[in-house]
C-alpha cells in the first residue's frame, strides 16, 4: 500500500487526491474504502458543490497575495499551469460571482 494511502486510512479520510492516480489503483484502495481523484476533478466537484464558496476562496487567495499582488484571474492562470486547467477555465466563468 502506497504510504499515502496509509496515511490517509490513519486520519480517518475517504479520499486521497493527488496529480499522481497511477500510484494509487482502484483495486487497492477500493477494499480499503478509499477513492483517488486528481486535484482537477476535485476541485471542480468543490466549485460544482459549492460555487459561492470556492470563488469566494480564490478571491481570498489572490486578495492575500503580496509579493506580487496578483488578481483573481492571474491566480487561475498560475492554479491552470500547475495541473488544474479545466477547473481554472471553468472557475474563470464564475468569477462574477462575489460572495
Amino acid at each position: 500500500m502506497p504510504d499515502p494511502a496509509a496515511a490517509a486510512l490513519q486520519g480517518r479520510a475517504d479520499m486521497v487526491v493527488t496529480a499522481n492516480v497511477r500510484d494509487f489503483p482502484i483495486e487497492v484502495l477500493e477494499p480499503l474504502g478509499l477513492e483517488v481523484q486528481h486535484p482537477d476533478e476535485f476541485l471542480l466537484n468543490q466549485l460544482d458543490l459549492e460555487p459561492d464558496l470556492t470563488v469566494a476562496s480564490l478571491h481570498r487567495q489572490a486578495a492575500a497575495t503580496r509579493r506580487p499582488v496578483i488578481t483573481t484571474r492571474v491566480l487561475l492562470d498560475h492554479l491552470a499551469r500547475c495541473g488544474v486547467p479545466k477547473f481554472a477555465a471553468t472557475a474563470a466563468g464564475q468569477l462574477w460571482r462575489d460572495a
